[in-house]
């Protein structure tokens, strides 16, 4: 492949697509689960079915993984409760709020995710020219639809 694009970067591309149409969906779903329940009641409903898909697909590796740091773990873990707590988040704001309003304005996560990379691992990932205009591009996006909405 050309330089800068190998392999395992295209594959991170495509599960990342995999990602972006999974999460697209969850929050389709996510509206209509606050329809007939409790948003924190659907929240955890789906933290649980996706705790139960996850540890289906990691059991192998969890019980093999003798080499995973308690600091891994501890990361690992407060990732979980940053996670759950986005989920219980957009499932209370579903439940205030139109889908076609709130999963823009979930989709400026890049910003947060970049602000939170350069004070956490900064020497691991660098923000780039290119990165930084791809979350400014998002940024309009989510203006751009938010303003054109009637709400």
């Amino acid at each position: 492949m050309r330089d800068g694009l190998n392999r395992t970067h295209v594959i991170g591309y495509m599960l990342a697509t995999g990602a972006s149409i999974s999460y697209g969906a969850s929050l389709v779903l996510a509206k209509q689960v606050v329809e007939d329940v409790p948003p924190l009641v659907g929240s955890s409903i789906g933290m649980i079915f996706g705790m139960l898909v996850l540890g289906a697909l990691a059991a192998k590796n969890m019980v093999g993984d003798r080499k995973s740091s308690r600091r891994s773990f501890v990361w690992a873990g407060l990732s979980g409760l940053a996670a759950g707590g986005g989920i219980a988040l957009m499932f209370l704001a579903m439940s205030k709020a139109p889908v076609v309003v709130v999963a823009p304005m979930i989709a400026v996560n890049p910003l947060t995710a970049i602000l939170f990379g350069q004070i956490f691992i900064r020497n691991i990932e660098r923000l780039t020219p290119r990165i930084f205009v791809g979350a400014l591009l998002v940024v309009v996006g989510v203006i751009i639809i938010s303003l054109g909405r009637n709400v």
